[in-house]
Order: structure tokens, then C-alpha cells, then sequence
């Protein structure tokens, strides 16, 4: 009985020894850990310039924002301006260039009403630009015709009713035109022109659905394909719907959306059949997608850094779509290569506010921000690098616990490209542990793409023939056109300790769940 009591002194003094200065001793658990599949892994950022700089935007007041960009090539592109101060104020300012950005020039449409807002502008060419203007008095379409030095109030689309409000305009050349307005007299109010806006035709009743209980048009959101306009909605008592017309805006269908209800659609086309819509309000399921022109929509769950303020498709490309954001913890861009689904960040604007955005064939664009002053802030240009460049990045850790000296234990982790569009990565498995017997498949790989899904390299490791051991270590992969981009895969590997020592374990394991029988076995041991 008197060595019983010894050993048990003994170990309750091991114990409380332990408990203090190794507090994590007996915290031993048979799990590995790794990312899953089903976890949404944090994307690596590009770690390089990808091609976005910052253009002063030439608005002379602080704070001033772009609520709409449009590009018409390389050279020219027009924009609308908004408070962005949180005063929401009214601003009847657009800014222009016609050098790529390198010089903006902001301007005041004087003829404009002092209480309006521009929802957005359209442009042809550096001379010719529409813009609709709502909120003040009068409200409707303005044209320019010199660049923006004077405007033209085209009177015909009237836009004067009881809840008027116009959203959008467009015109495919210097005649043929369309706009959009919330509903007026039980109806939307959409005009049509023929001679560049001199006469607008209201859009018959007949030849559009009926508007649901409070719904209304998005202010500057719709797109255009050939002939084919799409546009759409928000609506307090319904996810919100997608309005479309094939004939440049004369007759109407409408379709609905897998929003959830009081939605704020935004929609955007890369051809007469596919393209994504978003809800603008961020809530729920906020994106869907078509392959079939419109007529129906399917929500997708986007992995990656999706940001919820603008989306557009980048022309040319095979399946390119850039998103912007400036809410707050969730601003800059990303890209998808994918049509939408997997995203990933443009490192170098994280987290700068970054507003509606456009782009061109040949992968440049322009997205808007706020501007300081006239000399600094207010755009970001982004232009493809002639050179994509890959950048490696892999997700998982390898840990085993217990492993019986000799046997064969299995894992894996994952390889991707997070670098350019474009980009092709080679990548090595160069270096692991000298302890056990590895086996890597794949060890390597050629052109893996970042839209190709991340590529799963199994891990067979036969374990050393020593008992009581904690084995650690690391597995090293590279970019084989770049050894400074490597990623570290974290490995550990333990044997079991002997019988005794086991069961010594399990009994400070108890110990320090139970920390309360700490006092009680210092009084009976005499401690």
C-alpha cells in the first residue's frame, strides 16, 4: 500500500509539474489535419503588379465618385459622377478621355437641372454622349454633340409623369436609340428613336409586361448584344426580374429571377445567351447565371473573392468576368475565369473602393473610385501584361498520429495557379523529409491554367521503424519558371509511445481534465 501511495505521489507531482510547464503534454488527439474540399480556401494574392493604375478622374470636388463608366475603345471613354461624401448631394458632372486615361477632363453640364442626378452615360465617340438625368425638374435624355461643352434636353422622351424616374439610355449608332424609365400611368415608360433622340416614341402598353405591385427599374443597370437589351428590376415583394427585347427595345419579354424576395437585379451578357445577373443588395444568393438567352436563371455560389458593386465580361475572351467592390472589409477586384463560379483577387487593389467598371476587347478596362482632387484619384485603369505570369499556391498540411513503426499511412494536398489569366504554371514537389519512404502522385505537373480546378497530389509516406518518436518536417513546391514562388506544406508524424508510458499519459490526461482533484489528492497523499 505504502508504494502504491509513493507512485501515486510521485505522479501526481509529475502531473502538476507538467500540467505547469507543459500544459499542452496530454493534449494528444488521433486527427489530422488538412483542408477539405468542401471549405472555401483563402486565394492567394497575385503578388505582383497585374496590370491596374490609378488615373486622376480631373473632378475637382473631393470625394466625388463614378456611378457609371463606359469605354468605347482603347482611347475614349466617358463617365458620370455622383457625392460620394455621404451627403447625396446632386451632381451634374461627367469626365472624359480620349488617351487612354492618362488625361481626364471633367465638365459641368450647365444646361442640366441643379437638382438632378445623372443615372449614367452612353457615348458613340469623344463628341457624341447621352446621359438620362432623374430627380430634378425637368427630368429625361440630354445629348452632347461637341464633347460635352454644350447639352440638348431632348424633350419627346418626357419623362414628366406622376412616379416618372428614367434609369437608362443607349444607342447603337447616331440614330438608333432606346431608354428606360419606372412605370408611369400603369406601365414602364420606355421611348424609342429613330433620328438620335430629335423624337422619341413612348413604347406601347401592349408590347410590355405589366410591372408587379411596386416594382421599378435599377438606375444604369442593363446590357445590350446586337439588337437584344436586357434590364432589371427591383421590387419590394418579389426577387426582382429580367425585362428583354430583341428588337432594339419595341416589344418586351420578362423573366424571373432565383433572387429572394425585394430583390435588386443587375444583369450583364457576354453573348445572346450567356451572362449573370446580381442582386445588388448583397443579401441571400446574390448571382445567377444563363445559357439560354435570359428565358431562365440558376444561382451560383461563387468561391473565391466575389465583390458585389459591379460585374462585367471582358470581350474577347473566352469566359473572363471582373468584379469590383467598395462596401467596407470587402472592396477591390477579382477575376473569374470560369463564367462566374471560382474568383480571385487583384492584389494590388485590395481593399481600395472600387466602383462601376468596364472593359474591352484585348482584356483593358477602367474602373471607377473617388477622386482627392483634380489631380489625384477618382479611376483605376487595368491592362493586360503582355507576359501572363503564373504564381503557385497550394492548400492542406500532412500530420499523423500513432502511426505503427514501418506501416504505410496516406494524404494529400492541393496545387493551383493564382496568377495571370493566361498564365501557365509548371510546378515541382522538390523537397520532403529524410525520414520514412515518399512517394508523390502526381510529383509534378505542366501548363496547369488558373481556370483548371485545383490538381490533388496523393501522399504515401512509409513510416520510420523507431517506436516513441515525434517526427516533423516540411514538403517544398515550386514554380519551376520561378524558384522565389515556392509553397511549404507543414508535416509531422508520431509513433506510439511504450504501454506504461501510454497509460501514464491517459492518467495525466485525466489529471488535467479533472484539475479540481488536484487538492484532494495533495491532502490524502499529504502532499
Amino acid at each position: 500500500m505504502r508504494n502504491i501511495k509513493y507512485i501515486l505521489k510521485a505522479a501526481v507531482i509529475i502531473g502538476i509539474a507538467l500540467a505547469l510547464v507543459m500544459p499542452g503534454a496530454a493534449a494528444f488527439a488521433n486527427t489530422k489535419t488538412l483542408s477539405k474540399d468542401g471549405q472555401t480556401p483563402t486565394i492567394k494574392p497575385l503578388g505582383r503588379d497585374g496590370g491596374w493604375i490609378e488615373q486622376a478622374s480631373g473632378f475637382w470636388e473631393p470625394s466625388r465618385g463614378i456611378n457609371y463608366i463606359h469605354a468605347v475603345d482603347e482611347n475614349i471613354v466617358w463617365a458620370s459622377g455622383y457625392d460620394g461624401s455621404g451627403s447625396q448631394l446632386p451632381v451634374q458632372e461627367f469626365t472624359k478621355t480620349t488617351d487612354g486615361g492618362d488625361l481626364w477632363e471633367a465638365d459641368l453640364i450647365s444646361e442640366a437641372p441643379n437638382d438632378g442626378d445623372l443615372a449614367m452615360i452612353i457615348a458613340l465617340d469623344e463628341d457624341t454622349a447621352w446621359v438620362p438625368i432623374h430627380s430634378g425638374d425637368p427630368q429625361g435624355i440630354w445629348k452632347t454633340s461637341d464633347g460635352g461643352s454644350t447639352w440638348v434636353h431632348q424633350t419627346t422622351a418626357a419623362f414628366n409623369g406622376t412616379g416618372a424616374f428614367p434609369n437608362v439610355v443607349h444607342f447603337w449608332n447616331e440614330n438608333d436609340g432606346w431608354c428606360q424609365g419606372d412605370p408611369v400611368d400603369g406601365y414602364y415608360e420606355m421611348y424609342t428613336t429613330t433620328d438620335g433622340g430629335d423624337n422619341w416614341i413612348r413604347v406601347s402598353s401592349e408590347d410590355i409586361p405589366a410591372p408587379l405591385s411596386g416594382e421599378m427599374g435599377t438606375v444604369g443597370y442593363y446590357d445590350v448584344v446586337g439588337d437584344t437589351v436586357w434590364w432589371g428590376t427591383q421590387c419590394p415583394t418579389s426577387p426582382g426580374r429580367i425585362f428583354k427585347s430583341t428588337d432594339k427595345g419595341n416589344t418586351w419579354t420578362v423573366a424571373d429571377t432565383p433572387f429572394t424576395s425585394s430583390g435588386w437585379v443587375d444583369v450583364r451578357m457576354k453573348d445572346a445567351d450567356n451572362g449573370l445577373a446580381m442582386d445588388k443588395r448583397l443579401a441571400g444568393s446574390y448571382l445567377a447565371e444563363t445559357s439560354d438567352g435570359g428565358e431562365t436563371w440558376t444561382i451560383v455560389e461563387p468561391t473565391g473573392p466575389f465583390y458585389g458593386y459591379d460585374i462585367s465580361y471582358v470581350p474577347g475572351t473566352d469566359n473572363m468576368w471582373i468584379s469590383t467592390g467598395a462596401a467596407s472589409g470587402a472592396s477591390g477586384a477579382s477575376y473569374s475565369l470560369d463564367g462566374g463560379h471560382s474568383w480571385i483577387d487583384y492584389s494590388e487593389v485590395a481593399g481600395i473602393q472600387l466602383l462601376d467598371c468596364d472593359f474591352i476587347e484585348g482584356t483593358i478596362g477602367w474602373a471607377g473610385s473617388f477622386s482627392v482632387d483634380d489631380e489625384t484619384g477618382g479611376v483605376w485603369k487595368y491592362t493586360a501584361p503582355d507576359d501572363p505570369i503564373p504564381d503557385l499556391y497550394t492548400i492542406g498540411s500532412l500530420s499523423w498520429i500513432d502511426v505503427k513503426p514501418g506501416s504505410t499511412v496516406t494524404d494529400d494536398f492541393r496545387v493551383k495557379n493564382v496568377g495571370d489569366p493566361g498564365s501557365m504554371l509548371d510546378w515541382e514537389v522538390t523537397e520532403w523529409p529524410d525520414w520514412g519512404a515518399w512517394t508523390f502522385t502526381p510529383s509534378s505537373g505542366e501548363d496547369l491554367t488558373p481556370e483548371d480546378d485545383y490538381i490533388t497530389v496523393e501522399v504515401e509516406v512509409v513510416a520510420p521503424d523507431e517506436n516513441e518518436e515525434n517526427f516533423t518536417g516540411e514538403v517544398k513546391v515550386v514554380n519551376l519558371e520561378d524558384p522565389d514562388d515556392f509553397e511549404i506544406i507543414d508535416v509531422s508524424l508520431t509513433t506510439p509511445r511504450n504501454k506504461s508510458f501510454n497509460i501514464f499519459l491517459q492518467f495525466l490526461s485525466f489529471l488535467e481534465q479533472h484539475p479540481n482533484l488536484f487538492p484532494i489528492l495533495r491532502h490524502l497523499l499529504g502532499l
